[in-house]
């Protein structure tokens, strides 16, 4: 009895040594005397979050799970394979004696798995824990089982050690037998975090862009990733909001060890957003590892940074008289009017399948021939785009895209010549030369560089530059005021040395015979109203040369000089948000507001709309112009002065004679 009870102890203190969490159960016992060797036995493996508790001991029993640390959640995927290494006679041999060399897991596993010549013992296949956590071997024959956990879950970061089990065990107080044991093994689970930020021009933040996060799986396809790793596995815990924030950030918790990649999916309905390029062709991986560190294009890090394209372009004309590269200035109608575009390619040129730029001018023909495209001062290659006349007046630009590589992230300069029409409107409304820039604001799947795919959305940037002309009127009256009928002028401008159709003055025009002249009108007649009107006109100096006048009146001999100077003050609506206009992304840059423009003068009545009117007065027996004329006029005081002094030597004489 003595040595019975000795055994009883000894394998007590044996079972109380190796039931031991970190190890799960290994338990050999002595207990009764006899174990029933008929008996079938049964594993039960319950995988957790996190393990019992470091330090205590394993009772084989579901009261282990007292032990478990507070959040311990079952934990699904894990798989598990047992071999059995030793059988019932060999298991009965030890409790039978007095055990001084236990079995050890390394005498049957290597870098932990299964050394070959124990391979043959496997029991069944895997079997993989569920939503339960649990992994159940049944109707097991007695003996000593190696149990290896073969299949680990993503969220496991480090799995549990191969045991050894014994089936039958001896409860831990030795006095019976365990045939159905459960074990509770201790493993660790890590998750990663990571940022995404989005960006746009000059580095703004972008919110409100949605984003796909997938997870790469082992045969190389991917699962989208909605929810945060859980005890169940990925894409089962807290729901993942992929918007990104007011700081253009999205912040993801929770995330297995494994290859993700995010991907664009909506810019959102934000005008700050408008105009930008959605790729979503292109993807941004990261991986996430056992130790939950990110790793970013193969650098550590935890930020993955999304740059946005989008084009720009600016429309100006030169000013006449400047040279200035601006939004307005006034030209004659019949002028060669030049004009700038410039244009800002995105990065991405080369993945877009449109980018169209198309003139519309109105009152104004576009001369095609004259197109040049520039780009740091050198012509750009013939076979990046091709340029046609478009409708009537305009013209279109259309790239391509294919050949754009060399002018990605760059400007373009276009400049051409437009000229003025006779059609041109003498109103605040003047006569715009719209361009519009269209382009592809969608990338799409499958898309390579060069060889855009698909039917994407489009995005448009519109901008103006206007020319005004102006109109002088003249009205033809007598002293009295009355209207002279049937006068003709020609109207002149001074030009410089070389100017088509520039004569010098000669005494016929009355014109300075040092100066060059054009003759911008010839024949204009006085109607019933005594008015004549020349539109088209820039602002300037023109003179006035009276050609043929009504009978009894004297022919004005001096031109008339009239000062055309009328300010302007275009309106422009600067839209600096986006608008989506027919489902189409829209910036009008600039756009003239009719209603405010505003025309101001040098005469004394206001010429709202652009028409300055001067009054000539002719007189019976001299000329007596009211704006300019300033030679007539002293010539005709000296007439009457000579006609006085005449008057006055005439009377004095017959006084003499009378006398």
């Amino acid at each position: 009895m003595k040595i019975k009870k000795l055994k009883k102890v000894i394998a007590g203190m044996l079972s109380a040594a190796m039931v031991m969490s970190t190890m799960a159960v290994t338990a050999f016992a002595a207990g009764p005397d006899t174990i029933d060797t008929s008996r079938k036995g049964s594993l039960t493996i319950h995988k957790y979050t996190e393990g019992t508790e470091e330090g205590s001991k394993g009772t084989g029993t579901t009261a282990d799970e007292a032990n478990l640390p507070e959040g311990a959640e079952p934990l699904a995927g894990a798989g598990f394979t047992i071999y059995k290494v030793a059988d019932v006679d060999e298991l009965t041999n030890y409790y039978s004696t007095n055990p001084t060399d236990l079995p050890n897991v390394s005498d049957y596993v290597e870098n932990g798995a299964i050394k070959a010549q124990y391979e043959s013992g496997k029991i069944g296949d895997e079997v993989i824990t569920g939503s339960d956590g649990i992994a159940k071997f049944e109707d097991l024959a007695l003996g000593f089982y190696v149990v290896v956990e073969t299949t680990t879950p993503d969220l496991v970061t480090d799995p549990m050690d191969p045991f050894i089990v014994s089936v039958p065990m001896t409860t831990v107080d030795g006095d019976s037998w365990l045939y159905d044991i459960h074990v509770y093994p201790k493993n660790g689970t890590t998750t990663g975090e990571v940022t995404l930020e989005k960006k746009g021009e000059a580095d703004t933040p972008l919110a409100g862009v949605k984003f796909k996060l997938e997870k790469k799986n082992d045969d190389n396809t991917w699962t989208e990733i909605t929810k945060a790793a859980g005890a169940a596995g990925d894409n089962t815990g807290a729901a993942l909001d992929l918007v990104t924030d007011n700081n253009g950030k999205i912040k993801v918790s929770g995330l297995s060890q494994g290859t993700y990649r995010f991907t664009e999916v909506s810019l959102g309905d934000s005008s700050a957003n408008g105009g930008y390029i959605l790729d979503l062709n292109k993807t941004y991986e990261f991986t996430v590892g056992a130790d939950g560190n990110i790793t970013v294009s193969g650098a550590s890090g935890t930020t993955i940074t999304v740059q946005n394209e989008k084009p720009d372009m600016e429309k100006k004309v030169q000013d006449r008289e400047s040279s200035e590269w601006q939004n307005e200035s006034d030209y004659n109608v019949g002028d060669t009017i030049p004009y700038k575009i410039t244009v800002n390619v995105p990065a991405n040129i080369t993945e877009l399948k449109e980018f169209v730029l198309t003139d519309t001018p109105t009152n104004l023909t576009d001369d095609v021939g004259s197109i040049k495209i520039q780009c740091n001062g050198t012509d750009i290659d013939g076979n990046a785009y091709s340029a046609v006349k478009e409708g009537e007046d305009g013209f279109k630009i259309t790239f391509n895209t294919a050949n754009m590589g060399a002018y990605a992230d760059k400007d373009l300069v276009i400049t051409y010549n437009a000229v003025l029409k006779d059609s041109a409107l003498t109103t605040t409304a003047g006569n715009p030369n719209t361009a519009t820039l269209k382009y592809s604001n969608e990338i799409l799947p499958g898309t390579t560089p060069g060889n855009p795919s698909g039917e994407p959305g489009s995005a448009e940037i519109k901008d103006n530059a206007v020319v005004y002309t102006f109109k002088l009127s003249v009205l033809k009256t007598d002293g009295a005021k009355k209207p002279l009928q049937g006068v003709k002028f020609d109207l002149y401008k001074e030009v410089s040395e070389g100017t088509e159709g520039a004569e010098r003055g000669n005494s016929d025009n009355g014109l300075d015979q040092d100066k060059f002249w054009k003759k911008i009108a010839a024949d204009l007649t006085t109607g019933s109203d005594g008015k004549i009107s020349k539109g088209g006109l820039a602002n300037g100096t023109y003179y006035l040369v009276e050609t043929k006048t009504n009978e009894g009146y004297n022919l004005l001999k001096a031109p008339v000089k009239v000062d055309l100077s009328i300010e302007y003050k275009t309106s422009f609506t600067e839209v600096k948000a986006w608008e989506k206009i027919d489902g189409v992304w829209t910036l009008v840059k600039h756009e003239i507001n009719v209603d405010k423009t505003t025309f101001s003068g040098n005469d004394k009545e206001t010429p709202l709309d652009g028409n300055l009117t001067t009054t000539v007065i002719n007189k019976k027996g001299f000329q007596l112009p009211t704006t300019g004329g300033a030679g007539t006029l002293l010539a005709s005081l000296i007439g009457i002065l000579l006609m006085g002094g005449g008057a006055f030597v005439f009377i004095s004489s017959r006084k003499r004679k009378n006398a």
